[in-house]
């Protein structure tokens, strides 16, 4: 049988052992803010304000970016990476979809202009 000072130092081990696993955070996302950042700018330059589908996941990974942002001000970096996560995702997203907008209107322009073509009318570039 352990005598009390016994339990007492398992007692005050098991505490501390706790207590420091509690204090254990997730260190602040630096890389996931820069990528998720790069990826808006670049959904912007891409003309994704332009196109409505691709505005809307634009505009959400704006708005996920400056939650994430309060989030690691308050010290909860790890709901911070997954909100970092969803907004470089949106910006992708915006990006993709300003492409395909932009690739229906070239396609569109090059069916137009064959049928000008075939047919014989004159186009105007």
């Amino acid at each position: 049988m352990k005598s009390i000072w016994g339990w007492n130092a398992a007692l005050v081990s098991a505490v501390a052992t706790m207590g420091t696993a509690g204090c254990a955070s997730t260190p602040v996302p630096n890389t996931r803010v820069a990528s998720s950042e790069a990826a808006i700018r670049a959904a912007q330059e891409t003309g994704s304000g332009n196109i409505p589908q691709a505005a809307l996941h634009l505009k959400l990974a704006e708005e996920q970016l400056q939650s994430a942002k309060t989030l690691i001000r308050d010290n909860d970096n790890k709901r911070a990476e997954y909100v970092l996560m969803r907004a470089q995702a949106d910006a992708e997203l915006a990006i993709a979809l300003s492409r395909a907008a932009s690739s229906n209107a070239k396609a569109g322009a090059a069916v137009d202009a064959a049928r000008a073509v075939h047919t014989g009318t004159p186009t105007t570039p």
